[in-house]
């Protein structure tokens, strides 16, 4: 990791998006606040919320072409501008006594058009500054820091929204967004070599028969996002229920959040130096290690087993993380990378917001007992299925398969 961090510019990129990463966890802490500040309810922070999934899912597929299309470190400048005009715009609604609702969607929105953008770009652009002996430190670095923010920021967004209101929550958004930016356009990007251009449309459907050519790529994904609909959105929904019925108070619960979050740094960490074979096989053997929450839950853990469970479940997922998405920038050619990160998004966001939307007439309708029970299946059996594809244990794509000259 430390050869990774002596190269400049992936140095400057990690920097910033260290910093950037906790802004990106206090600002949902922010909206939250100023919804309800200005009278909205329950219904109203649930539609404002997910704007911001809205947009990722649908402009992440673009956000990859243009990645593909231009110097990454444009779009990443780009995209960060327009997240900095969005947070100033709700900066200003914090002085404003009543906001309309779809005014403060709408700026969510473009926060989350803003990230669309920027993630492909992203994923796309480590490949160019660092040599392949760095990639995998280069992407445990990133994943830990964004882990890190998930224990330090829902935090500190609590303390500033306690002393001083949204206001501060926002000013410290904007002002991560400004550092981002510093260290953006200090970065030196090596020569873009751009595909040749079409119609987007054709370059989209260029990035989904990247996907199909390379099977491993295609199946994993349908596991992410089952998994997400199934098992984790489930999860989220009930334990800050659960918890509450236990303690007498939800915010206990972002103690386990914070341990599901350490976990998972820690994963992130070791998978950095992580250089034995077959990775694919125990970084997916590992995504089973989420199994951990639905059991929790089922046995009506007390606070603590819950944040042993979380730690548990994060410690599989930081190294998945990792070596996915270094197999990905391995994989996948240059000029295609960015539109197949971009349906990694768009996989990862596509069925959560449905599965969030579910659960309630799923438990109705067979218990919480039963939707947890499912989610322990699938948590367990989707990992062992996929472990059958070609290329799923070694994340590659075989040398006799589909696509492999282009690999």
């Amino acid at each position: 990791m430390r050869n990774a961090l002596r190269i400049r510019d992936f140095r400057l990129l990690f920097a910033g998006q260290a910093v950037s990463a906790v802004g990106d966890q206090v600002f949902p802490v922010a909206v939250s606040v100023l919804v309800l500040d200005t009278g909205g309810g329950a219904a109203d922070l649930g539609i404002v919320l997910a704007a911001r999934f809205a947009a990722l899912v649908l402009f992440a597929l673009l956000g990859g072409v243009w990645a593909d299309r231009l110097p990454r470190v444009r779009v990443l400048v780009s995209a960060d501008l327009l997240r900095l005009a969005a947070v100033l715009g709700l900066l200003v609604a914090t002085s404003v006594s009543t906001v309309p609702l779809p005014v403060l969607a709408g700026l969510v929105f473009l926060v989350g058009a803003g990230e669309a953008f920027f993630r492909p770009a992203y994923g796309a652009l480590l490949p160019s500054v660092l040599p392949p002996p760095s990639l995998a430190a280069g992407n445990a670095l990133s994943a830990s820091s964004a882990q890190l923010a998930q224990v330090v920021g829902p935090g500190l967004g609590g303390l500033l929204m306690a002393a001083a209101g949204a206001r501060a929550g926002f000013v410290l958004d904007a002002t991560t967004f400004a550092i981002s930016l510093v260290t953006l356009l200090r970065v030196r990007e090596p020569e873009h070599l751009p595909a040749p251009r079409t119609r987007v449309v054709a370059e989209m459907a260029e990035g989904i028969r990247a996907v199909r050519e390379r099977p491993w790529i295609a199946w994993l994904l349908g596991v992410f996002a089952l998994n997400l609909m199934l098992v984790y959105a489930p999860v989220v929904i009930l334990l800050p229920l659960m918890v509450r019925e236990q303690t007498g108070e939800t915010a206990s619960y972002g103690y386990v959040l914070a341990a599901g979050a350490f976990g998972g740094l820690i994963g992130a960490l070791v998978a950095g130096r992580w250089k034995g074979p077959a990775r694919g096989r125990w970084a997916t053997l590992g995504l089973a290690l989420l199994v951990a929450q639905p059991v929790a839950l089922l046995l009506g853990a007390g606070l603590p087993v819950l944040c042993v469970a979380w730690a548990i479940a994060g410690l599989g997922l930081g190294p998945f993380i990792v070596q996915w998405e270094t197999a990905l920038q391995a994989d996948v050619p240059r000029h295609l990378l960015a539109r197949v990160i971009s349906l990694d998004w768009m996989a990862t966001f596509g069925l959560f917001p449905l599965g969030l939307a579910l659960t309630g007439p799923a438990v109705a309708a067979f218990g919480r007992s039963g939707v947890l029970a499912l989610g322990v299946v699938i948590a367990v059996v989707l990992p062992l299925l996929v472990l059958r594809v070609p290329g799923v244990r070694e994340f590659r794509t075989p040398v006799t398969g589909p696509g492999s000259a282009s690999g």
